[in-house]
């Protein structure tokens, strides 16, 4: 005889998911009311609507009733629902069926729905830069190609590529970007050196950054590599403004009109 679920997997207890058409779900805008979160006005995110239409909305929503509208408003899981609702548009334009969300629904008073909402963004914590690296490494073991694990990530290829990089990094350089010392950035640029020349230049980057931080510290680490910030792109106007001031005849005002397109 089967067993039940519970049983099958050793569960202390089960509940329901139920699966929702998207766009039948209510994202709550109004700033004044206690499911209000911002991230019910951000725009769909690229990379996340093309994992969705690849693989679905695999972990479940939190959503609640509105006894006094009927709406199923959504508690947590705001991003997953915007974007389920782009990943749709086009499945349906390409004639392919549209994804359904899986949601868990709560029962509780406004004060406790908003702790969920909140905890459930506020309490996540990242993959590690090396720890991301691994698992990328388990999905090209698995023949997976770069292009198909950037869908999986929501990256882009070239990230998938810089980011498997890490693991053929001497050890000094995996520590300090997993300490958060020097960035994946810096272990690229790092990469092109020999092992002796990385461990060097680790050292002096992490003492360039041991005192200081934010912007100073960027700008201090990007002189041990020897790279600068690149110059401001500036806008036409700013352009224009230049070749106006410039005298008439001059060098520059000629070079400042050919940019512009107007000789």
């Amino acid at each position: 005889m089967a067993k039940n679920s519970i049983e099958a997997y050793g569960a202390e207890g089960k509940s329901n998911v139920l699966f929702f058409d998207p766009d039948k779900l209510t994202l709550v805008t109004d700033p004044k009311h206690s499911l209000y979160d911002e991230r019910a006005l951000r725009p769909f995110s690229e990379p996340m609507v093309l994992n969705i239409m690849a693989l679905g909305v695999h972990t479940p929503i939190v959503i609640t009733k509105d006894p006094e509208s009927g709406q199923t408003l959504v508690v947590a899981g705001r991003g997953r629902v915007i974007n389920a609702r782009e990943a749709n548009r086009r499945l349906r334009e390409r004639g392919e069926e549209p994804v359904q969300v899986p949601g868990v629904a709560r029962r509780t008073d406004s004060d406790g729905l908003a702790g969920v909402m909140v905890s459930e963004n506020e309490l996540r914590e990242s993959d590690t830069p090396v720890g991301r690296a691994r698992k990328m490494q388990r999905f090209v073991e698995r023949g997976r190609s770069h292009d198909a694990i950037a869908i999986l990530f929501g990256c882009s290829t070239a990230t998938v590529k810089h980011t498997l990089a890490l693991l053929d990094a001497p050890a000094a350089v995996r520590k300090a970007v997993e300490a958060g010392e020097i960035g994946v950035t810096h272990a690229k640029k790092l990469a092109k050196l020999p092992p002796e020349q990385q461990r060097t230049k680790v050292a002096e980057l992490k003492a360039a950054g041991a005192s200081t931080k934010g912007h100073a510290k960027a700008r201090a680490q990007r002189a041990v590599l020897g790279t600068t910030t690149p110059p401001k792109m500036r806008s036409r106007a700013e352009v224009q403004a230049r070749h106006d001031e410039s005298p008439l005849g001059s060098a520059e005002r000629e070079l400042l009109a050919w940019v512009l397109g107007t000789v």
